[in-house]
């Protein structure tokens, strides 16, 4: 929340009980953050659990998807963090891989043991977006996380990868604003730029 209230956000939390009334209340926002948690459930993507697969949450998952794609059919700007970039690509209709070393990813340390602020893994940018207002081609990122993109749901595009090919950002073609990030930049100050676009984008959505 700090990340978001530095640049001036004034921030509503949804309640997961919200049921029938989560169009209306989304419809009075600007702009949305997915954060980070615990791993989405392998049957949102219909696949059955593996043993390393972690913590899942129904409530979170029936909740999180929903948002993912009224905010992607509706235009409003979005911000996917680490556990959101997982839930916008399955949202949408893309899948995961369930945990990464299990299955064949072990060169890169994806979930780092390190605490913030040490950085884990170098990513490249593979494509233009709004990260390239930000960062160099090549830049450092810490690293959290287990599960990871598989197949990319239709429409999303990949912008930044890891060295072992996995998607470390992706962006929604032609959306205001629905940008994912697989690391968590909250952790990190000097990368607080990333919320500054959610709140530029969500400024310009109050404007229209």
């Amino acid at each position: 929340m700090r990340a978001l209230e530095s640049q001036g956000a004034s921030i509503v939390i949804l309640p997961p009980q919200a049921g029938d009334k989560l169009p209306a209340l989304l419809h009075q926002l600007d702009g949305v953050l997915l954060p980070g948690g615990v791993d989405v459930d392998p049957a949102q993507f219909g696949e059955e659990p593996i043993p390393e697969l972690g913590e899942v949450s129904l409530e979170r998952d029936t909740l999180e998807l929903f948002v993912a794609r009224y905010t992607a059919q509706h235009g409003i700007p979005t911000l996917g963090i680490c556990r959101g970039i997982q839930v916008m690509n399955v949202a949408l209709g893309g899948s995961l891989y369930q945990d990464l070393p299990a299955q064949g990813f072990r060169t890169v340390q994806h979930s780092q043991k390190a605490e913030p602020p040490v950085l884990g893994h170098g990513l490249e940018q593979t494509g233009q977006s709004p990260l390239s207002k930000l960062f160099a081609p090549r830049f450092r990122v810490n690293s959290y996380h287990h599960q990871a993109i598989k197949d990319l749901a239709p429409g999303l595009r990949a912008v930044a990868a890891a060295p072992d090919g996995i998607v470390e950002a992706v962006v929604l073609e032609d959306h205001p604003f629905y940008l994912g990030v697989q690391w968590h930049p909250e952790l990190l100050p000097e990368q607080w730029g990333i919320f500054h676009l959610l709140i530029e984008a969500a400024a310009g959505q109050r404007v229209r």
